[in-house]
């Protein structure tokens, strides 16, 4: 599998197996217990972007993260 970076587009997995188009805000890095992948909406990397600051998101298991 590719190496997700900061800025790519990724498709990530819910719980319910549903998968949404999301953002990477950053590669797989530790989080406390399991690796995970920062991601947040489009809107909100857009709106980061124009604004120039760093977008807000969250953390997500990096199995259930996968370029787009």
């Amino acid at each position: 599998m590719r190496q997700i970076e900061k800025g790519d587009a990724v498709r990530v997995e819910d719980w319910r197996g549903q998968k949404h188009g999301r953002r990477a805000i950053s590669p797989a890095v530790r989080g406390h217990d399991f690796v995970v992948v920062w991601i947040c909406r489009e809107e909100e990397w857009e709106a980061a972007r124009s604004e120039g600051r760093e977008p807000q998101g969250m953390p997500w298991p990096e199995p259930d993260v996968e370029p787009a």
